[in-house]
């Protein structure tokens, strides 16, 4: 058996025993694939902590910096991944960034990325990450609508993505549905005529219509 894999497997099955001093050992493996299973395993077994993920971003692979943004508590900044030089850590601190739905403070980067990026999975990521942000920033916490700058932001930014690939555009229709505004339903409504038909097909679901 390869020792790569045998260690990538003692660190998965130590996440499944909850032994957590074997999967801490294992953090500093010369392989990342090793290192990044060990960092699931202290999670699985809910010892992974803030220092075990503040290393983890810092790590000179890319894998162990994706698994560690998505591990990431909520509190932990996150940001700064959006500049990353690969932009598969792009893309996953844009997921994580976008689970954090009432948190107006990546926006400004996330439309950056949405924006300039030049690989298209991280503007998609972006795109879903700013709409889940925007729906968060709705309400307050009574329920009552507020106008939160950044959602104003994120609109001017899903209403440019409709001018990009069809499975951005998609992502984009699905923020830009949750927005009151005449904009908004606007760009909804004009995609039930897109070339593409799984963004008509998108748009027809949302505005519960038949397309063709």
């Amino acid at each position: 058996m390869n020792n790569t894999y045998a260690r990538r497997l003692d660190a998965v099955m130590a996440g499944h025993r909850g032994d957590d001093a074997a999967a801490e050992q294992l953090l500093a493996d010369e392989d990342p694939s090793v290192r990044a299973a060990a960092l699931g395993a202290l999670a699985r077994c809910k010892a992974l902590t803030a220092a075990h993920v503040l290393t983890a971003l810092r790590d000179p692979a890319t894998q162990v910096r994706c698994r560690a943004a998505e591990l990431a508590p909520p509190d932990m900044p996150l940001v700064h991944l959006l500049a990353d030089e690969d932009p598969s850590v792009v893309e996953a601190a844009a997921t994580a960034l976008g689970e954090r739905d009432r948190d107006a403070t990546p926006v400004s980067e996330l439309c950056r990325v949405a924006t300039g990026h030049d690989d298209p999975l991280c503007r998609e990521s972006a795109i879903a990450a700013l709409g889940a942000i925007a729906a968060g920033l709705d309400n307050d916490d009574e329920g009552e609508p507020r106008h939160h700058p950044a959602r104003a932001a994120a609109l001017e930014v899903l209403l440019a993505a409709m001018d990009d690939r069809p499975q951005i555009r998609r992502r984009a229709l699905l923020g830009l549905h949750q927005f009151a505004d005449e904009s908004a339903e606007a760009a909804v409504a004009a995609a039930l005529e897109d070339n593409d038909r799984q963004v008509r097909a998108v748009a027809g679901e949302l505005l519960g219509v038949p397309v063709r």
